[in-house]
């Protein structure tokens, strides 16, 4: 019995090197993602079981239980939070506000943070909340 023996050039694409660069962007993507900003001001936020996403440029408020206002970890007065916030949205009109208000805050106080928001020339809000299971609400 002969058996023929040839060598022949292998045609196919590697495909080994290219799992690897699409594992590498994959976990990229994984771990550029879950950056996520919070200020070092203690609020306890309002439970939901909703996740929200988070935008980069934005302009964190936040309120307090006993109603001291924050703009990005800057004490702020009620008074001179329109003018802060024409200041921060006259660089980038598309940021997202975000409102970091305390769970005991009345509504009111909330509805008045989005309306000055509002005539600062801002349409995007984006109201923090903390995440639970169902169960736990």
């Amino acid at each position: 019995m002969v058996l023929n023996l040839s060598k022949k050039k292998i045609s196919s694409v590697a495909l080994i090197s290219f799992a690897d660069v699409i594992f590498l962007l994959l976990i990229f993507l994984l771990i550029s993602s879950s950056f996520i900003t919070h200020s070092g001001i203690r609020v306890n936020l309002p439970a939901s079981t909703v996740q929200q996403n988070e935008y980069h440029r934005n302009i964190s408020i936040t309120i307090t239980e006993e109603d001291d206002l924050f703009v990005d970890d800057t004490p702020v007065t009620w008074e001179s939070l329109p003018s802060v916030l024409n200041n921060l949205l006259i660089d980038d009109p598309e940021q997202v506000v975000v409102i970091r208000a305390d769970q005991q805050i009345a509504l009111s106080r909330i509805v008045r943070l989005l309306d000055i928001a509002k005539l600062s020339g801002t349409n995007r809000f984006f109201i923090a909340t903390e995440i639970v299971r169902e169960q736990e609400i």
